[in-house]
């Protein structure tokens, strides 16, 4: 393995060809009217697809607790797992709500 000299200004391509993934395109421009419109209904789906993901592992995660303290199951890993997906996707869930809402304090406080 040979050890590169670090230049001023280096393609990205040199520094890590395995990162590429696939072939680039530019990115979709969004237009005012229709499209706006159909970004932010996007956005709305995702997000009430993601918080309901977050519910589903919530009460997954509450049943198997359940069914491991009525010794329906015998395995504690999958109970584990199940509490452990909840609890990382909730903590996550928190943290993309905490970053809203200092966004959207740093936008109320801006000087107009």
């Amino acid at each position: 393995m040979s050890i590169l000299p670090i230049a001023p200004i280096m393609p990205l391509g040199v520094i890590n060809p395995i990162a590429q993934t696939g072939p680039e395109t530019a990115p979709e421009t969004v237009s005012t009217g229709d499209g706006a419109q159909k970004a932010s209904t996007d956005f709305a789906k995702f997000f009430s697809d993601a918080l309901s993901q977050v519910d589903a592992l919530q009460t997954k995660a509450d049943s198997a607790s359940l069914a491991l303290a009525t010794g329906q199951v015998q395995d504690l890993s999958e109970v584990m797992v199940a509490l452990e997906k909840a609890n990382l996707s909730l903590s996550l869930t928190v943290a993309t709500r905490d970053k809203v809402l200092d966004a959207y304090n740093q936008i109320m406080r801006m000087q107009i």
